[in-house]
């Protein structure tokens, strides 16, 4: 049986700083058939590199390598115009944002698990009967470290 994982930015994040959750959420991505992930996903993990070059935790030369390492993991990204105005739509009605809605549409739309290091969004999604697996605990990831993709 095939697993298809949409990934998002807190497991990629994981994944590529050797967070605490790295195991688990590599172990998740080396079984699935398919990750994807919707094109916000760049910047999503972009921005997070971000915080934590501004943060003197990273350096820019190690942040621009975890986000092509991240960038690697997906196998598909899709573009967010064609998910938006489907978000818009469950954000208004559940009162989410719609970056997480746009992760949400696209696992229901591919029949996919989220996966995620985000308890909160993992719970959330459960609650609208999209798979989620959580991986870890919602402690970011230690820094200045670098890990390879599958």
């Amino acid at each position: 049986m095939s697993r298809r994982l949409v990934l998002d930015a807190s497991a990629a994040l994981h994944a590529v700083l050797a967070g605490p959750a790295a195991g688990q959420g590599l172990d998740a991505l080396a079984s699935a058939s398919v990750v994807l992930a919707p094109d916000l996903y760049c910047a999503e993990v972009a921005n997070a590199l971000w915080k934590y070059v501004r943060a003197g935790e990273l350096d820019t030369e190690a942040a621009v390598h975890n986000l092509e390492d991240a960038i690697a993991i997906v196998d598909a990204f899709v573009p967010s115009c064609e998910l938006a105005k489907e978000a818009l739509v469950a954000a208004a009605t559940v009162g989410h944002s719609v970056y997480d809605c746009t992760y949400a549409v696209l696992a229901r739309r591919e029949g996919a698990s989220v996966l995620t290091a985000d308890r909160a969004l993992a719970s959330w999604l459960e609650g609208l009967q999209v798979p989620a697996t959580f991986i870890g605990s919602s402690t970011p990831p230690a820094s200045g470290q670098r890990r390879r993709q599958r």
